[in-house]
């Protein structure tokens, strides 16, 4: 599947409760790019993307496929949770290098399950050299993710990545 697993919509349409207007704004934008869904990572805010899940299943016949999940403070690193079925939650480490980490892999414990290898908010600042090292040595899946701001911008960069792979990972 094609998968967009960051993107903040809700600060992309300036709006923090989902209505079915904008929500089809969302799931065009999706379309538009040939994704097959996105996970929704609002900063601090997990219901957005429930609700717009619950809006494109409810209403708009599962046309895409919606993740809901958050962007978290987590010591100096940004991590996204995804909250997938069989209430597993992935957890990956968005934009390693912004904000600034004197030792990457001295920051990770054994909760995260992936990296973001390029995030075009924030490509400058990203050690993918360092990155794949990291991911390699603990087995953590590298992942291409828009970190999109604007709807516009969802899908710049995604994955082919199935979400049996996800969540496998996430039960380890």
């Amino acid at each position: 599947m094609k998968l967009d697993l960051h993107t903040h919509c809700g600060e992309a349409t300036s709006l923090y409760t989902p209505t079915l207007a904008v929500v089809k704004d969302i799931v065009n934008a999706v379309q538009s790019r040939g994704l097959d869904g996105i996970a929704i990572t609002e900063h601090y805010n997990r219901l957005y993307g429930y609700k717009v899940k619950e809006m494109v299943e409810q209403q708009l016949n599962s046309d895409v496929l919606i993740i809901p999940g958050q962007e978290i403070d987590k010591g100096h690193l940004h991590v996204v949770l995804l909250y997938l079925p069989g209430d597993l939650t992935f957890r990956f480490v968005a934009h390693p290098g912004y904000p600034p980490v004197q030792d990457l892999a001295s920051e990770l414990d054994d909760t995260i399950h992936g990296l973001e290898m390029n995030n075009p908010m924030h490509d400058d600042e990203i050690d993918r050299d360092l990155v794949q090292r990291i991911a390699a040595d603990r087995d953590l899946i590298l992942l291409r993710n828009s970190d999109a701001h604007f709807l516009s911008d969802i899908g710049r960069y995604y994955n082919d990545i199935d979400i049996d792979r996800l969540c496998e990972r996430a039960r380890r």
